[in-house]
């Protein structure tokens, strides 16, 4: 995916409509990152499909609040009266918070579908305090594998259960296409590199965040069945949501101008959750189709690199949920 393709999708492609049938009746659906963005208008569209249960994760609770009485209060979401919503706490740069969003999941009798949408890109070096590490690396890597893990049994569960498999979708980015990923090349730990300041650039530091969460995903699909759990990737492209609000006001514009929608986003997002087959297991999709993963993905045919970053992953989950009384799935 070159820049001026992706130019060209931004401005010529537009997401397909979901399907006209599409009903979510009996279902509960997961959504982190709900409180903004391409995650709310994806809650607010899983109402109006008749899902019965909604858990809305937010790193602010009055927020997510505000979606609850958003969609509640719609008069043209003539089910969302019997959608039950829960808002649920999740702050990803605080691996204690996902242990306890995660203990609080397995206590669920079902989960059908969970989105992992939420996610931060920062335009300077800053670091999680109670990790140490750079604060995307946390974010979008690091917590979201963990809460991942904590919602497969679950997931597991619902799949045996019902007629199809349940669904686990991250949202993901094609600029993990835009990183040559030197820091992987280290002897040395790859997350020691990346939290080194002098490592830090903005855009490649991103694009390494999404990298390992698509090297996550693809660790977690082969290790998962298809005919129970669905794990797939989303590429929304951009989307004008406030992801570049700490940005200068020429990339704010571009997103305007550029950007789709959030209700474009949300299309997509939810065509890979809800709609797509189990084709798309272990697969990226972007514009509705599979699409190739980038060069270093594609690069690793022997799984070197993607095997270090499982095992360095696991490695730092593992010390994440030592002495909670949280179990990581036993087949890692």
């Amino acid at each position: 995916m070159t820049f001026l393709g992706y130019l060209f999708r931004q401005i010529f492609i537009h997401p397909k409509q979901l399907p006209p049938d599409l009903d979510l009746s009996g279902q509960t659906i997961l959504i982190t990152g709900a409180n903004s963005g391409i995650g709310r208008e994806a809650a607010i569209k899983c109402a109006h499909l008749k899902a019965s249960r909604l858990i809305l994760a937010v790193r602010s609770v009055s927020k997510g609040e505000e979606v609850k009485t958003q969609i509640l209060r719609d008069q043209s979401l003539p089910f969302s009266r019997i959608c039950n919503i829960d808002i649920w706490e999740l702050d990803l740069n605080t691996p204690s918070s996902v242990i306890v969003f995660g203990a609080k999941v397995q206590t669920l009798n079902r989960l059908d579908v969970a989105i992992l949408n939420a996610g931060v890109f920062s335009p300077t070096f800053t670091t999680t305090p109670s990790t140490g590490h750079e604060s995307m690396l946390q974010v979008n890597h690091l917590s979201t594998a963990l809460i991942s893990l904590l919602l497969l049994p679950v997931l597991e569960k619902s799949g045996k259960i019902s007629t199809r498999p349940a669904r686990l979708t991250f949202t993901s980015s094609e600029v993990h296409m835009w990183t040559s990923f030197k820091e992987g090349l280290s002897k040395s730990s790859i997350f020691d590199e990346i939290d080194k300041p002098e490592r830090f650039e903005t855009w490649g530091s991103y694009a390494n965040s999404k990298l390992l969460n698509v090297f996550w995903a693809l660790g977690l699909s082969e290790r998962i069945n298809s005919s129970e759990v669905v794990i797939n990737l989303l590429n929304p492209g951009s989307v004008d949501t406030g992801l570049h609000r700490d940005f200068n006001k020429a990339l704010q514009t571009f997103d305007r101008i550029v950007g789709r929608t959030p209700d474009e986003g949300a299309r997509l997002l939810l065509d890979a959750a809800l709609v797509q087959s189990s084709t798309t297991h272990g697969k990226f999709l972007s514009e509705n189709k599979i699409t190739p993963f980038g060069a270093v993905i594609r690069g690793d045919k022997e799984g070197t690199l993607q095997m270090k970053v499982w095992q360095e992953t696991m490695e730092e989950l593992q010390r994440y949920a030592k002495d909670t009384g949280v179990d990581l799935p036993s087949f890692l």
